[in-house]
């Protein structure tokens, strides 16, 4: 079901605080949004007893099980973010790019969160340099379209990383300066031509 585009992206903006954890607001905000999307026919019985609370005076952490579910049901599921690094890449800048997750939102978890987890790759590298220094490199700032094209290139690297079978092979070399400690270690190697040293 394709829902109205400023009610998909309330949705989108709750995916967003829960991946941060921070999930604001009143119950009966979250409840109206449920009577928005009965109005427009997802009519679960998981949203309808979260449009319950649309006169509620509790806070909208209290019933986040429902609201958690209702994004499910609604094709947004929460993206959890104790996953491997690079899966936990992929569900996020897929969601950018197809608008079900806030791009400010995403790009924040990407670069703060991940970037040095996943071995600084220069597609997340290249989408923090676009939107924190995009004066230094072009004259107009970049365009939502142009970062959800970003967010595609994540995905695509992130779905190769994730999936590719890792080799780890016993190490007696140091590994390259600044990224692990000297002496004996282990080095991973993927596919990808990338290479993570573990001490």
């Amino acid at each position: 079901m394709r829902l109205p585009t400023e009610l998909r992206d309330q949705l989108a903006k709750l995916r967003g605080a829960l991946l941060r954890g921070q999930l604001v607001g009143s119950a009966a905000d979250a409840g109206w949004i449920a009577c928005e999307l009965i109005g427009a026919g997802v009519d679960t019985p998981t949203t309808l007893e979260l449009a319950g609370h649309a006169l509620s005076i509790g806070s909208m952490s209290e019933i986040e099980p429902l609201i958690r579910q209702v994004l499910s049901e609604c094709g947004m599921p929460p993206i959890d973010p104790r996953q491997e690094p690079w899966a936990t890449a992929r569900d996020i800048s897929l969601a950018m790019r197809d608008g079900t997750l806030p791009i400010s939102s995403g790009a924040d978890f990407l670069i703060t969160e991940l970037m040095a987890k996943c071995g600084y790759p220069p597609e997340i590298t290249e989408l923090m340099i676009l939107i924190d220094d995009w004066e230094a490199v072009r004259d107009t700032q970049p365009t939502d379209d142009e970062l959800r094209a970003r967010a595609g290139r994540i995905a695509e690297a992130a779905q190769l990383a994730h999936t590719s079978t890792c080799l780890i092979i016993p190490s007696a070399v140091n590994p390259p300066e600044g990224e692990a400690g000297e002496g004996h270690g282990y080095q991973m190697e993927r596919p990808t031509g990338r290479t993570i040293w573990y001490p």
